[in-house]
């Protein structure tokens, strides 16, 4: 009987350690308002938290530019250009044609940052409007995306351990034109990062593309993210909880033989 209860408990114990957390972004503001995302005016950091997971988000040059991930719920999938920035491509909705997403524009530094080490299992990614159309069509900065060129957008995702150590990295083609047909991805599609291991604690996404200029890469530099998926860690007060309880039964019989022997 000592056995099974203890037996039990690890089980307990285990089984809340694994449970997958996922972040599908429908706890933000912009949640049930459409074509509403978040923009501060004025510069300075403003990462934001979801689900014990901290998310970058930087704004500079006196509120005119920024990086790292904000989220949004705009359904604009018609308007080309720098000013339909925040939209997903396809219906422009999020995962399960609800709710919001994250909008990632370029940034250097590590965007997702977990609270512990543990395994990403993944995220669903799609183009953004701007993205998407400016491949599509070209625009006055990029050209239009074509097999003969065989042109390509790809991002990359990088997992760091809590040292910032390299973990790898997992690449995932948002547009590729090199075969015999172009293919762009215009719906959610699942990227899947486990192969990064369990100690990852932060992910940092950049891209490459074919379409290169003087100052970079020409391609508008955007995806967007819904259903962020970890493998979760219990809450701290959980896990104490259910630790000490654990701890307290073991003393109590312990203590228990100890008056029975005196």
């Amino acid at each position: 009987m000592k056995k099974i209860v203890l037996f039990s408990a690890l089980t307990v114990i285990a089984g809340a350690a694994i449970a997958d957390t996922v972040i599908d972004f429908n706890g933000q503001p912009t949640t049930g308002n459409n074509n509403a995302y978040v923009a501060p005016a004025v510069d300075g950091l403003y990462n934001w938290n979801d689900s014990g997971v901290t998310f970058r988000h930087e704004v500079t040059f006196g509120g005119f530019g920024w990086e790292g991930m904000t989220y949004s719920s705009v359904n604009d999938t018609a308007t080309a250009g720098f000013g339909n920035q925040y939209a997903a491509y396809g219906d422009g909705m999020g995962m399960g044609d609800t709710g919001s997403y994250a909008v990632f524009y370029n940034s250097a530094p590590a965007t997702v940052l977990l609270p512990v080490e543990t395994m990403v299992q993944g995220f669903y990614a799609n183009n953004m409007t701007y993205s998407a159309l400016s491949m599509l069509n070209g625009d006055a900065f990029a050209r239009q995306f074509t097999t003969a060129s065989n042109d390509y957008f790809t991002l990359t995702i990088e997992g760091f351990d809590d040292l910032t150590v390299s973990q790898g990295t997992v690449d995932f083609d948002l547009a590729d034109y090199t075969g015999a047909s172009g293919v762009l991805v215009d719906d959610w599609t699942w990227v899947d990062l486990s192969g990064l291991g369990s100690d990852v604690s932060s992910l940092a996404f950049s891209f490459d593309s074919s379409d290169v200029g003087g100052f970079g890469i020409n391609t508008p530099q955007y995806f967007a993210m819904d259903n962020l998926t970890v493998e979760a860690i219990p809450e701290p007060g959980t896990a104490t909880l259910m630790l000490c309880g654990f701890g307290g039964m073991v003393w109590f019989r312990r203590r228990r033989k100890y008056f029975l022997r005196s």
